[in-house]
């Protein structure tokens, strides 16, 4: 007997992360909703029937939440697997009582944000931002882009703040450039510092020496105005900020006051809230490139990736026991 798997995304978004072939793949070992019959968007009823009966299920960006009732729906549900990252919005307490596991797409995302990171990092130093809109207005400047004089990333200091899956694929990227990479977290294992090749570091320590720094902190209270107008103020002059991870880590008053000084760069994909209002000053300051929330599993080849890793998670639970990337109650305080 096959197993049961219910798809619970909308259409479009199955449609964006699942290829013909998985999904074949998929049909071979278990019996699954139609993505063609999904709708455009998902309610509690579109819910509590896809789910009913099912062994395992994939989630991911615009799924509703699980509630007990569709928990109740699927009494042998054994596996959640999340094609996104963040599960805190999705997974209801009542589900950590059951024997159902929870996979996440977090290690696979991570990948993106950190090509995310490089792309930031080298077209920032190499102040490719103001050189091609100079030269879209007529200009050809060179090798200077405003006050910043343009550098290489060859064997620069590299300030991450927080050991995260993204953090770790940051590392190896860079480490290719030999960086002296620098992280601070107050949670991590020198141990495992040291087995990476990178040196821990204090916040402030960091934030002084770095000539870039970078944020992969969760989005947690512990975690809101992390950076703030005191540690801002230790950057040095001409060094890039970069913060892919959430909003609420920044002061963004304090550095809006930072960046008016004109002695930094910034690169911001993501703000509290999201998105900023229209009149925000990281919209028009000229040291500031925003972003629209891009870093993190948008890309169309890496949507594929989404879709193909859940369908494999759920694979190997199902047929050999066997889960990787798990997510566990006690994890989610310390997660994004």
């Amino acid at each position: 007997m096959k197993h049961r798997v219910a798809i619970l995304t909308t259409r479009p978004m199955a449609e964006s992360i699942f290829s013909a072939e998985d999904l074949a793949f998929l049909n071979q070992f278990a019996d699954c909703n139609k993505i063609e019959d999904l709708p455009e968007t998902l309610s509690d009823a579109d819910m509590q029937r896809l789910i009913r009966g099912a062994d395992a299920c994939v989630t991911c960006w615009g799924t509703p939440k699980l509630t007990e009732a569709m928990l109740q729906a699927a009494p042998d549900l054994k596996l959640v697997a999340h094609a996104a990252g963040t599960i805190k919005n999705l997974i209801p307490p009542a589900l950590w009582q059951t024997r159902c596991r929870v996979t996440s797409n977090a290690p696979v995302i991570a990948e993106d944000v950190a090509q995310t990171v490089l792309a930031l990092t080298l077209t920032s130093l190499l102040g490719l931002w103001g050189n091609a809109e100079s030269t879209r207005a007529g200009g050809w400047q060179g090798g200077e882009s405003g006050q910043f004089k343009t550098k290489k990333i060859n064997g620069l200091k590299i300030g991450l703040v927080g050991y995260s899956s993204v953090c770790r694929e940051v590392i190896t990227l860079f480490k290719v450039f030999d960086c002296d990479i620098r992280v601070w977290d107050p949670y991590v294992c020198p141990l495992e510092m040291r087995r990476a090749g990178v040196t821990w570091m204090p916040l402030d320590d960091l934030m002084a020496s770095c000539d870039v720094v970078s944020l992969h902190a969760p989005a947690n209270e512990d975690c809101r105005h992390l950076i703030h107008g005191d540690n801002l103020r230790l950057l040095q002059d001409g060094a890039l900020f970069i913060n892919t991870a959430r909003g609420m880590i920044v002061d963004e008053e304090a550095l809006i006051r930072e960046l008016e000084t004109g002695r930094i760069f910034a690169c911001i994909d993501v703000t509290d809230p999201e998105p900023p209002a229209v009149d925000h000053p990281f919209r028009t300051m000229h040291n500031v490139i925003l972003t629209s929330h891009v870093a993190g599993g948008h890309t169309a080849n890496g949507r594929k990736r989404l879709g193909a890793n859940a369908i494999l998670q759920i694979y190997n639970y199902l047929t050999k026991g066997l889960l990787a990337n798990e997510v566990r109650q006690e994890m989610l305080e310390h997660m994004a």
